[in-house]
């Protein structure tokens, strides 16, 4: 039987390190470098999956102004076993409903892989697709409970 996933907020980004990268950096080993990323930004809030008490997937929101939303949404991973099972809707889920809290609408540079989910949560595709080097193709997403601007 399947254990119930929890999503916890201000989770120590060192807690949620290791599943950061293993779901979105595979291909790079563990390092420090790697892992300030994360903190390079003091207000950014760490959210994760966990299954019981192991970690399973990991998101991200900064206060970063960008297509006239407030929020950035970063790092929405999840552990390639865990894939598939909505714990990456879960997450988003969980970003939108505090952003609803906080009045602000969110913004986010989305893998083409991850596209579909956020479109399923109602986000809308902004400008063409881009490439982050060693990452792939992005694309540009936005999400506003009171209504997209254009």
């Amino acid at each position: 039987m399947d254990q119930a996933v929890s999503i916890r907020w201000n989770v120590p980004p060192a807690d949620l390190a290791e599943v950061r990268r293993l779901s979105l950096y595979p291909f790079k080993s563990a390092s420090l470098q790697l892992d300030e990323e994360m903190t390079a930004t003091p207000d950014t809030i760490f959210a994760g999956a966990f299954r019981e008490n192991e970690p399973i997937g990991c998101i991200a929101i900064l206060p970063e102004a960008g297509y006239d939303c407030q929020w950035r949404i970063r790092w929405l991973g999840v552990l390639t076993d865990e894939r598939g099972r909505g714990v990456g809707a879960k997450l988003v889920r969980a970003v939108q409903q505090e952003a609803v809290n906080k009045r602000v609408s969110l913004w986010a540079e989305v893998r083409i892989k991850a596209i579909p989910v956020y479109e399923r949560l109602g986000f809308e595709s902004l400008g063409d697709f881009f490439d982050l080097p060693e990452i792939g193709v992005h694309r540009v997403m936005r999400w506003s409970s009171s209504g997209l601007r254009s």
